[in-house]
């Protein structure tokens, strides 16, 4: 628990966000099924769901190094995946989760998968149906925990898509240790569609032929063949938070410049033109809770496409509303997953101590409003999975 006082925040200074877990995540992944050595070049930290993530692939096998500004991968020598010799805690990341238990089920092996109390009380039906229809075998405990063994075979699946797009990318991204074809019968509306488009994206670059299109995919192995060294981009998504700072105080911390990657590019530049209206977050629902501050204190508007974030790490929709309440802010989420805030409103200090549920953007957006109202913050800690500096940052650049 931390108390953040009301201050005022000195301007002109380059807010440096940290490494985007999205892509850190699918090329070591990648990386890790190569008989290629790989570096991987990023500016910024790194947040517990990639090290996490690390520290899982290692349990697999995986030789991989951390430097400053730089995450290299040892060339496989054939015998990745093997079996762990402990249970994996792969932390808060869902995504880490969704490829370890894709990875476990291409062995015969029996694979231990954990993670902190927000994960573990999560959905992960879709993932774990999809690998049950491939012959693998999957069970979750009382407490959340999974066992998975495999090994994988030929079938065909369905996965729905509008509750989320991960499963999808946990199959192809594991394919090449699969190492048998797949039929996707895919269901839904497509959510976080550019998050799919990124794990095509990065496997196509490493000589996948996989394709999305249509209602009927298939998923087919192949030899991973890695680039030598490449670049990800920040964590772009957490951009709403910076810029939320910069209105609450009337500062500029370089938010314009913080985005340089596509997966949410529409969405925040459609943030930085307008504090009113209709926003779809349909492909990049993470922005969610600051995006509804960040209107709450603007002209108002509804946003839609959020209804899936209910299956993120706190039930997003319902803890955003929370956080605002707690704030003194209103706004109210419709059944259908529409979240509909007035605007021209101003945050209070809360008269409580504020929580996070173990959601770090929730917790990012809770500091954002406390540090010009002051509150109480309960569970700060959680902010760690994508950017553990941020309260320091914060404080840093507070008078």
């Amino acid at each position: 628990m931390i108390e953040i006082p009301p201050c005022r925040l000195s301007s002109g200074r380059q807010w440096v966000l940290p490494a985007s877990k999205s892509h850190l995540i699918r090329w070591i992944t990648l990386a890790s099924q190569s008989r290629r050595a790989m570096r991987i070049n990023h500016v910024g930290e790194l947040g517990e769901d990639s090290i996490n993530m690390i520290r899982g692939l290692e349990f697999f096998g995986a030789e991989i190094q951390i430097s400053d500004g730089m995450v290299g991968v040892s060339a496989s020598n054939g015998t990745f995946p093997r079996a762990p010799s402990d249970q994996i805690d792969i932390g808060n990341s869902g995504t880490g989760c969704r490829f370890m238990m894709a990875l476990a089920s291409s062995m015969s092996s029996i694979s231990g998968i954990t993670g902190d109390i927000s994960l573990r009380s999560r959905p992960f039906e879709v993932i774990t149906g999809a690998l049950g229809d491939l012959g693998c075998s999957v069970s979750r405990g009382a407490d959340g925990d999974f066992m998975v063994s495999g090994p994988a075979v030929p079938g065909k699946v369905a996965i729905d898509l509008s509750k989320g797009s991960q499963p999808l990318s946990a199959l192809l991204i594991a394919a090449p240790s699969l190492d048998v074809d797949i039929e996707v019968e895919i269901q839904g509306e497509v959510v976080s569609q550019r998050y799919l488009e990124l794990t095509y994206g990065i496997c196509k670059s490493t000589g996948s032929q996989n394709e999305f299109s249509g209602h009927n995919v298939r998923i087919a192995p192949w030899d991973v063949i890695i680039p030598e060294e490449v670049t990800v981009p920040s964590e772009s998504s957490l951009t709403p938070v910076i810029m939320l700072l910069e209105r609450l105080h009337g500062v500029d911390l370089g938010s314009g410049n913080l985005v340089d990657s596509d997966l949410v590019a529409p969405e925040v530049n459609w943030l930085q033109s307008n504090d009113s209206g209709l926003l779809d977050l349909t492909a990049a629902s993470d922005l969610v809770t600051p995006a509804a501050v960040l209107l709450a204190i603007g002209g108002g508007g509804t946003i839609v496409g959020v209804g899936h974030t209910q299956r993120k790490e706190s039930k997003r929709l319902s803890t955003t509303e929370k956080l605002l309440f707690d704030f003194g802010l209103k706004a109210h989420v419709r059944a259908e997953g529409v979240i509909d805030i007035p605007g021209g409103q101003s945050p209070k200090r809360p008269e409580w101590d504020v929580k996070t549920y173990s959601d770090h953007r929730v917790a990012m957006t809770a500091m954002a409003l406390a540090s010009l109202v002051g509150a109480t913050i309960e569970g700060e800690g959680c902010i760690a999975a994508t950017h553990p500096s941020f309260h320091q940052m914060l404080m840093a650049i507070s008078f």
